[in-house]
Order: C-alpha cells, then structure tokens, then sequence
C-alpha cells in the first residue's frame, strides 16, 4: 500500500502542509500545479529536511540521499524543473565485502545454485511473511547472511528477517502462491515493464549535488514556505503532514489519539552517513560503485560508497568516499575501517571528514509498519487530514515522487 494516507476535501481549494522536507516539497509543488493554494510551514531556517549538500574545505557532501534512481515520474519532475542531471558513471563494478576482499558477488557456486531452485515452491504469501521467510527456500541461510541481508542492508539498514515482504514487493502483493520462484521474478519483471520506463535509466545527481533539486523546488514554493514557524499546529480542513512518523504522532496526540498511536508504531534505524576526503584512492575501491560489508566482518560500517567514481565532476580533485553506518561512528572507527581496505592508508592521506549522524534516519519496513499503515488509511477516511512521508509511500525519493503525483492528480480529478 504505497499511497499517501487521506484525502483532500475537494470544495476547499486551500491546503496546508507541515514539514518542508522533501515529501513537503514535493507534494506541495504538485498541489500547487494541480491548481490548489497551498502553506507550508517549517520549523527549521531552511528546507529540504535531510538532503543537503554542505560545503567543506575539501569538496561536497551529501547529508542524506546522494543520488536519485529515476523511474518515469522521477525524470519528468527533473525535466518540468528544467534541472541540468548529472549520470551516474555507466558499468560501474558492485562489490561485496567476502572472505577478507572486496570483490564481485557473482561466484558461480552461488549463482547455480539460486538457478537450480528456480522450480521451487515458495511460501504462501501470507500477511506477516518477511523477506527472509520468502527466500529461505531458494537461498538458504548462508546466502541469505552474506548476499541478502547486505543487499537490502544497504538500502533499508537491516536484515531480511525485519523487513515485510508484502511492503517490499507490493507489486506481487495481491498474490497468495506463486508456482515456482521462476514465477514469481517473471511477474516481478512483467510488472516492471508495464510501467512507462524513463530514458535515462540508473542514478543521477546535480553538479553541486543534491541541494540543487530541493533548492529548485523551493523556488518553486518559496512564497507559499514559512520557514522558522513557530505557529502552533491546529490541524484545519486539508492539513498534510509531511513530517517523520514520531513527529506526526506527536503533533496529533491532542487531536487524533488513535492516529498518533498508530504512527508511534513506526520504528526507525539510526544512521551515520560520513564523507571522508583522501589524498590518494583506495585501490580496491577502484572502478566501483562502493563496497557492501555483511555486518560480521569486523567492519564498523555496512557500505562504503566510491563518490569520485560515481559524480566524478563534483569530486575533480580529490578522492572521496562515503562510510554508511546504523550507529553513530567516531573518526577513528570511520579511519580504522578505510585502513581494513588498505592498509597502507596513513593519517597523512585524510584531508577532511565530514561526519553526519541521524537518530531517525531510515522508516523500518517492517510489520508493526505495515500494520499501522493499514490502520491510519482506516482512520484518515473522511477526517480530511492526509499523512506523507517515507514510512508512507515507499522510502525512495522517486516513490514519494510517484505517489505525489498520483495523489494530485487524484485530488483535482475529484473537483
């Protein structure tokens, strides 16, 4: 269920939405194309939430998102705002932190035998499956520790084990078996096609990173933003919150008890996103994307991304690398483990580190999440106020783009 929560009362043309993140953002700039008059209030100087490209001594780095993986809608908002992309370098390697190396995940022991259980049986898609559950068949424990749990780590910052299949693959959701395995990754695929697909594919950025996207957007807004709000939250006719989950319970505490409850369910994953600036490359990195590291190999982070490679023209000069990690990091772990890479690193070679830390970084898709989803699109019918965010609609920014879209267009088809 990847729609954002409510629906707008169509007589009132007036709509207010708190939190200028970028689901504030966003959804405020396709209300306001949809013909709608629209207020959005920000307790924080500036807007765009997360993302923010700050500036170092050293080069960029990127507080949250470094890059948007376009689909159809994605490519479109970054046309209609008349925004130059910067492409992702092509064929990039993607590696996996095994046996002591970084190297490509494709080994073909593993690969014959993901093959050879294609004719399986998976489990019913029943509602508390996880993602785990599902391909434990097909993989077994060992793959699913080495391969899966560091796959989606990188993304959703947990195992397989915690994230809720049904959220993860909402486009199979409405499934209760699949024949085989081979079943179920062709209607994954026939699902995908059917969807008008971008031409430009894969992850792109903005000379000048991310802040340029939400900077362009609040261009867009900047008359319709009130930034450092003090208002008091009242929630009127047509109010969206666009804020993270807790901070939604705690504005409808007052107002809607049983919502709030419901978004208090939603947990979060901590995460520290540190850039770090080296004189010279890490070697092994070379030629890659970044490195994914299973959580027992000794490694403080789960990821490292390889920035120069990917946006080289916003890295011209010197070698950067990103460190994600699910708890907050020092500068000696984040250094400690770049030398686990290369040993050779000396403290000499670190020009700058630009460490961030979030204590509500990542929505964990998991079940209480899926529940609490399914009771609020109860409890929002008829109230007129909405819920939006990236515990609601998909955690990323090309899902929130989809589903702001699809919403506004909903809404001025309901006038």
């Amino acid at each position: 269920m990847k729609s954002i929560i409510g629906s707008l009362d169509p007589s009132e043309k007036k709509v207010y939405i708190w939190g200028a993140g970028f689901s504030g953002l966003v959804l405020g700039y396709y209300l306001k194309k949809a013909g709608l008059r629209i207020t959005i209030y920000e307790k924080e100087p500036r807007a765009g939430g997360k993302i923010q490209t700050l500036k170092t001594p050293a080069g960029p780095s990127e507080t949250g998102a470094n890059a948007i993986f376009l689909n159809y809608d994605g490519l479109e908002l970054l046309e209609e705002l008349k925004l130059d992309i910067l492409p992702a370098t092509p064929k990039l390697k993607r590696l996996l932190f095994l046996d002591g190396k970084a190297r490509s995940p494709f080994r073909i022991k593993t690969i014959l035998k993901i093959v050879s259980g294609l004719g399986r049986r998976p489990p019913r898609l029943t509602d508390g499956l996880s993602v785990a559950d599902f391909f434990q068949p097909l993989l077994g424990n060992k793959i699913i520790e080495e391969y899966l749990n560091t796959i989606l780590g990188g993304v959703y910052a947990t195992t397989a084990d915690n994230l809720h299949f049904k959220s993860l693959f909402s486009e199979v959701s409405s499934h209760s078996q699949f024949k085989s395995y081979g079943e179920f990754f062709r209607t994954l695929r026939k699902e995908k096609k059917s969807k008008p697909q971008p031409r430009v594919k894969g992850s792109v950025s903005f000379e000048g990173g991310m802040s340029v996207l939400v900077d362009k957007l609040y261009e867009h807004l900047k008359s319709d933003i009130k930034l450092s709000t003090n208002e008091e939250f009242y929630p009127k006719t047509n109010t969206i919150i666009c804020t993270d989950a807790l901070s939604a319970a705690n504005l409808l505490e007052k107002f809607q008890p049983e919502m709030s409850k419901e978004l208090s369910r939603v947990n979060y994953q901590k995460l520290s996103s540190a850039t770090i600036f080296l004189h010279r490359q890490i070697k092994d990195l070379s030629g890659s994307f970044g490195v994914l590291i299973p959580h027992n190999s000794g490694f403080n982070a789960t990821g490292i991304l390889n920035n120069k490679a990917i946006f080289p023209a916003n890295n011209p000069n010197i070698f950067a690398y990103t460190v994600i990690s699910p708890r907050k990091l020092h500068e000696d772990e984040i250094k400690a483990d770049l030398k686990k890479l290369q040993s050779s690193l000396e403290d000499s070679d670190f020009e700058f580190i630009q460490n961030n830390y979030w204590e509500r970084a990542i929505p964990l898709y998991d079940l209480n999440r899926s529940l609490a989803i399914e009771r609020l699109h109860t409890l929002a019918h008829g109230i007129n106020i909405c819920l939006f965010g990236n515990y609601v609609a998909g955690i990323s920014l090309r899902e929130m783009i989809t589903a702001a879209k699809n919403f506004a267009n909903q809404e001025s088809r309901n006038e």
